[in-house]
């Protein structure tokens, strides 16, 4: 009789157990690292800004188990403002040097993807970070003169 009802206890146990293994990882949030980059400053001229880069790294957290992993090539990056911070698709964002400010530069994933990978009405998840832009504030010196010359005519008089 105790056999039955530690064998009942077993079978119940492990069917609680077991459907839970059998879930796929969902993912739940994004991380962007860094999570605020600055190109450039206001004393620097904005063009010299152009060709700037930093790499940036997508962190998932997911459960079933928890876990968090580097997606930084699984994920959709875009800048909300291209044309002063662009971003290429491994997360490699170039500062242009043609606009100052502040950009959003996020990373996005479809989730509930079917196992053939093929789109379903699935959720975004969608993580961001802050690029900025100095704007410049000062002036350009003016270049001094390569030399000076006094120039002296003679003065005649009456």
């Amino acid at each position: 009789m105790v056999w039955k009802w530690f064998r009942l206890v077993l079978v119940c146990a492990l069917a609680m157990v077991v459907p839970s293994c059998g879930h796929e990882q969902q993912l739940v949030s994004i991380d962007v690292e860094p999570t605020v980059e600055t190109f450039g400053a206001g004393n620097i001229p904005l063009a010299a800004d152009a060709g700037a880069q930093v790499q940036l790294k997508a962190l998932g957290t997911y459960i079933h188990p928890p876990v968090t992993k580097d997606i930084t090539d699984q994920v959709t990056w875009s800048s909300n403002t291209p044309q002063m911070v662009t971003v290429n698709s491994t997360g490699l964002i170039t500062a242009t040097g043609r606009a100052c400010g502040a950009t959003i530069i996020s990373a996005t994933v479809t989730t509930n993807k079917s196992p053939g990978g093929i789109s379903s009405s699935g959720a975004l998840v969608t993580g961001s970070m802050t690029a900025n832009v100095v704007c410049f504030t000062g002036s350009i010196p003016k270049s001094e003169p390569f030399f000076t010359a006094t120039l002296r005519a003679p003065v005649s008089g009456p």
